[in-house]
């Protein structure tokens, strides 16, 4: 015996306020996008870590190495390991303003940067970072520094 339209029940109304959307991902992320680069608010001046201050020969290298980076996503850009710190931690990653020395620091209020928290630091060889803002998929490069573990560089290196 089928059911008439008169016997049946009405359906319960839906109200999208009642249910809560189930997101797998943050939908804010960029994980799954690729890398954009500006140069816009790059540091030309700093005696140490000044655009200004890299040979062609070094601007060619930092080229080439963003060029490989460009058809990976954020998240392979996050997940990679490798060198002596290979077991502490990942190559490319965000890293507290607080964590910089001094003189990074004072500098990024010279720069009226020192709103940000924290730096994207890209790992381009043993001693070579990028400092960047990262907002979005865009990594807005600050410093290029060429002393990562030396005394003359931007952000000490975590003691093992």
């Amino acid at each position: 015996m089928s059911k008439s339209p008169k016997n049946r029940k009405p359906k319960a109304q839906y109200s999208p306020l009642e249910r809560q959307p189930f997101a797998k991902e943050n939908p804010g992320s960029t994980d799954k996008e690729t890398p954009a680069w500006q140069f816009h608010r790059c540091d030309k001046d700093h005696l140490l870590w000044g655009w200004n201050k890299m040979s062609p020969e070094k601007y060619l290298e930092v080229i080439k190495a963003l060029h490989g980076f460009e058809q990976m996503t954020w998240a392979n850009i996050k997940a990679q390991s490798g060198g002596k710190a290979s077991g502490r931690g990942t190559n490319h990653h965000f890293v507290p303003v607080s964590n910089f020395v001094k003189e990074a620091r004072q500098r990024l209020e010279e720069l009226k940067l020192l709103d940000y928290e924290e730096l994207f630091s890209l790992r381009l060889n043993s001693t070579l970072r990028l400092y960047a803002v990262k907002e979005g998929r865009i990594l807005r490069f600050i410093w290029h520094d060429p002393y990562h573990g030396d005394d003359k560089g931007a952000c000490p290196v975590a003691p093992k």
